[in-house]
């Protein structure tokens, strides 16, 4: 495994493996886990501390995690619209759900747990990881191929 600096939190760490070859989404990938490392970072750092106001730091950490992630996806989503990928609606419809998911908990993350955020952090490194390994390497080689016939910078 090769990490690259900017990624490598000590917890999540970018692999090449992950590389699609599509400039645009593994930078935003790569963004992805680091964002990960620091939601993480923050929750480790309050872990430790007496007193609440943890939850507003996270929730601010989350947020960010959150927007840009939904920024990813609509990356991903005109890609795959502009090049036909057939799975489109099934891999939309994954985004949304999770996106679902991560909105209803930073609703209610003030209430949260340092234990429920520490399972959630977990979920997100799980969910990210495997859906950038898995899930995204099913659109992968159709916008490459579209991309060579039209010449385009995969942005």
């Amino acid at each position: 495994m090769s990490a690259h600096n900017d990624e490598s939190g000590g917890w999540m760490v970018w692999d090449n493996a992950y590389e699609l070859g599509i400039p645009t989404v593994d930078e935003q990938h790569r963004h992805l886990v680091c964002l990960c490392n620091n939601f993480r970072s923050e929750l480790m750092n309050h872990s430790s501390r007496e007193g609440g106001g943890w939850q507003t730091a996270l929730s601010e950490a989350l947020r960010e995690t959150v927007q840009y992630t939904k920024n990813h996806f609509s990356t991903e989503e005109k890609l795959m619209q502009a090049s036909g990928y057939p799975g489109y609606e099934y891999h939309k419809r994954c985004h949304q759900e999770f996106v679902d998911t991560i909105t209803q908990i930073l609703e209610s993350f003030q209430v949260a747990t340092m234990q429920t955020a520490f399972e959630f952090s977990s979920y997100l490194k799980e969910w990210v990881l495997t859906h950038i390994a898995y899930e995204d390497r099913q659109f992968q080689g159709h916008i490459l191929e579209y991309c060579k016939q039209k010449s385009c910078s995969s942005t």
